[in-house]
């Protein structure tokens, strides 16, 4: 099997490694029914120069009756299997040296379409490449995953870069294109189009990560360190399915020590405070569940990464591998687990805890009361194995003790009545009563408190594995914020497959009883009381001039109008998230029995429940629906779970001195009757 310009699905990629030794292997956004790409790190910020290559670097010579002693260091490009037939002398093929510039480990070549430089005027702006500055980032790059991050080990015959250089390959097209991997067992490379160099930044430091990680494997073989059955280097899937998460945690994280502010900078880690009670190798957060490569490296040194990448064996999976190299234990491992998870509350590591200062306790958990007063766990947030909660407290005055009685529930235990339980199952939303079944032997979990102090430091208490028991903290003084962590921590560790499914995922559910405090923003309220309307007013001032779309947010929980909105539902806020329908762009959400809908109240009484903005409504100047499109001039946002309003304009539509008025407004219907809160958001630009 030979894997040339077809680009084929992760899954399929993994099958062939186990049957072909001369493989180009695609790696990039992977998932295992769809291409592979990467769109989510189009766009990132360049990278440092390396002011010592500013000089321009040599550009081969046309080609005129072209021989292997005109090329620069011939004999260190290696030449794939792939293109045998093609004639690299010849300026007709697609790949020509007559096209290409190297530098010290790095040769660039590039398609016809870009002429004989991809920086000249001629060739049109949007397709336009800096060939220079490429090599000079792809060589800082390379200092970095070797010198730092220890990927290869050069100068000692061990590794095939002491042989050749690593491969790049610019095509010229519009459609994104950022891969890494390598060819043959042999050396790394990438392929691109110019879209993910302008400028040169993350995306191409991740798919040079790749490159070293697939060098692992060659360099192994190389060395006659392995035998060619894909059983190092993570070439191979892990937990019964084909898939391997680890190459985009580690590429990730091998971006980011060129590019340290998206670490908590993108997107990605929005998914991962939305996915961290998940197994650490989740195919949903592949991309996001980079955070354990800090622990482990600050514990055991910026190499214990590479070392998984060249010390694991086929079956194991990065924890297995971890467990055997640092020589612990489940229970020991379960034990580390926890001390992450306190640790990721506050970003208390020191490669993150000043990044990390306005991220502290964003990991999202839901839990739902019970009418004994106790929380359980909600299905969507229920610890993994490996996974974890962070359960946001109220603050009591300093010297209270607070206790929290802890039970962990059986796997298959019947869900709380407010939970909705809904599961994902290969991209199809079904509807579930009970928890995952597992294993009721090996159920496990650690969990215990985290206090932030207003001086800026931590007070953990102490940690707790009893299946059942009561954990007791006494609020120091100064704190500022209080969680109680959870953490699935099961008696047997097992790998997690990748195969997008949700209801076989490993889950330890469990339920509290709080005493001295309670979630944070939940209070007393009236069970036996009725719904009623109630309406909240706010006046901002915003810039027409801003080049920005959000222009601000008001937090019903920070304002305490959620207390406010909670009462008159007469429903927790757990509950009122639970209960409140999915706010999507395009879709339209009605009222439903017993459910909250999210609409929008225009400017003749009457609501509109069909969403224009990613989760909510564009609005135009009479404040009615509007869209984007349309060029209407502001929109309303609303996150269900966090209970936040975004506003904000499309900027150019918006008209200095104009004030416009729009009501978003949450619809509760009980018993066939409707019930309004109606949010009044005047802004005055």
């Amino acid at each position: 099997m030979r894997i040339g310009n077809t680009l084929y699905r992760f899954i399929t990629c993994w099958v062939a490694l186990c049957l072909s030794g001369a493989l180009v292997v695609w790696l990039g956004g992977c998932t295992p029914d769809e291409p592979i790409e990467i769109p989510q790190e189009q766009g990132k910020e360049q990278g440092k120069d390396n002011d010592k290559d500013d000089e321009e670097l040599p550009v081969t010579p046309p080609d005129e009756g072209l021989k292997p002693s005109d090329i620069e260091d011939y004999e260190k490009i290696y030449k794939p299997q792939e293109f045998a037939g093609m004639d690299w002398l010849s300026k007709d093929s697609q790949w020509s040296f007559t096209r290409s510039r190297q530098s010290e480990h790095f040769i660039v070549f590039w398609e016809k379409g870009f002429g004989n430089d991809p920086n000249a005027y001629s060739v049109r702006e949007s397709m336009r490449v800096d060939i220079d500055d490429l090599l000079r980032k792809l060589e800082s790059f390379y200092t970095v995953n070797i010198e730092e991050l220890k990927f290869a080990e050069v100068g000692k015959n061990v590794s095939n870069l002491d042989k050749y250089k690593m491969q790049v390959y610019l095509f010229y097209q519009e459609d994104w294109m950022a891969y890494g991997a390598g060819y043959d067992d042999v050396i790394g490379a990438i392929w691109v189009n110019p879209g993910t160099c302008k400028p040169v930044g993350s995306t191409i430091a991740h798919e040079i990560g790749h490159s070293f990680q697939y060098q692992v494997y060659a360099d192994l073989l190389a060395a006659g360190k392995t035998p060619n059955d894909f059983s190092r280097g993570f070439r191979y899937g892990f937990g019964g399915n084909g898939g391997n998460v680890f190459w985009e945690q580690t590429a990730q994280w091998q971006s980011f020590q060129s590019y340290p502010s998206e670490i908590f900078g993108t997107h990605n880690f929005t998914v991962y405070t939305e996915n961290c009670h998940r197994h650490v190798c989740h195919e949903w957060q592949r991309y996001a569940s980079y955070f354990i490569h800090y622990y482990w490296t600050g514990k055991h040194g910026v190499d214990i990464i590479s070392r998984l990448w060249r010390e694991a064996k086929a079956p194991e999976d990065p924890v297995d591998a971890y467990m055997r190299l640092t020589g612990i234990d489940t229970e020991q491992l379960n034990d580390e687990m926890y001390e992450a998870a306190t640790r990721f509350v506050t970003w208390d590591i020191d490669e993150l805890r000043t990044r990390g200062v306005s991220y502290i306790g964003k990991q999202k958990c839901q839990l739902f009361p019970l009418e004994d007063g106790t929380y359980q766990v909600a299905y969507s947030h229920c610890p993994g194995t490996t996974g974890y909660n962070v359960i946001p407290l109220n603050v009591p005055e300093a010297g209270t003790m607070v206790s929290i009685a802890f039970q962990g529930l059986t796997p298959g235990y019947r869900l709380a009545p407010d939970d909705p339980g809904i599961a994902s199952e290969e991209g199809q939303t079904v509807a579930v009563s009970t928890y995952n079944n597992s294993d009721v032997s090996r159920a496990g979990w650690r969990y215990g408190y985290v206090a932030f102090l207003s001086d800026g430091t931590r007070e953990y208490g102490a940690m707790n594995a009893e299946p059942a028991g009561e954990v007791k903290f006494v609020v120091p003084e100064g704190c500022d914020k209080l969680w109680f962590v959870v953490v699935g921590a099961p008696t047997s560790y097992r790998s997690h497959p990748w195969d997008e499914k949700e209801l076989n995922d490993e889950q330890w559910p469990y339920k509290v009883t709080f005493s001295g405090t309670d979630l944070l923003g939940s209070f007393t309220i009236d069970p036996d009381a009725e719904p009623k309307d109630v309406a909240f007013e706010y006046h901002v001032t915003c810039n027409a001039a801003n080049g920005g779309y959000e222009l601000g947010t008001i937090d019903l929980r920070a304002n305490d109008d959620i207390r406010k909105l909670a009462q008159a539902f007469v429903m927790q806020p757990a509950v009122l998230s639970g209960n409140t329908l999915t706010i999507a762009n395009g879709q339209t959400a009605k009222p439903a029995e017993g459910k909250i809908a999210f609409g929008l109240k225009q400017a003749n009484g009457t609501y509109s429940f069909t969403y224009s903005a990613n989760v909510g409504f564009y609005c135009t100047a009479e404040g009615n629906v509007g869209s984007w499109a349309n060029n209407d001039p502001v929109w309303i946002e609303y996150d269900k779970d966090a209970f936040v309003f975004k506003y904000g304009h499309k900027p150019g539509s918006s008209v200095a001195g104009r004030k416009y008025t729009i009501k978003p407004t949450l619809v509760y219907t009980k018993n066939g009757k409707q019930y309004y809160a109606t949010f009044t958001f005047n802004l005055q630009f």
